[in-house]
């Protein structure tokens, strides 16, 4: 996680913040997924409990995939990272 930090300390911040949404949106697709394979309906969660499982997926992913994802938002910003 620090080498995720050192080079969000070098983008601009339009940069991180399209990070961090790209980071959500993959931890929403993750949530969506285990809820599928578990069988279990949206609506059987209220919005804090969500926010929670989404939170956690968040946290659980992994590193390699926070590379690609800082990558690919840095590429379609036009800047290059020697990563």
């Amino acid at each position: 996680m620090e080498k995720i930090d050192s080079l969000l300390n070098k983008v601009p911040q339009s940069v991180k913040d399209k990070f961090l949404i790209k980071k959500r949106e993959r931890a929403i697709e993750i949530v969506k997924q285990d809820l599928i394979r578990k069988k279990q309906n949206i609506e059987n969660f209220n919005d804090d409990e969500m926010e929670g499982m989404i939170a956690d997926a968040e946290k659980d992913l992994k590193y390699d995939q926070l590379v690609t994802i800082l990558t690919s938002v840095a590429a379609l910003e036009g800047i290059s990272l020697l990563v």
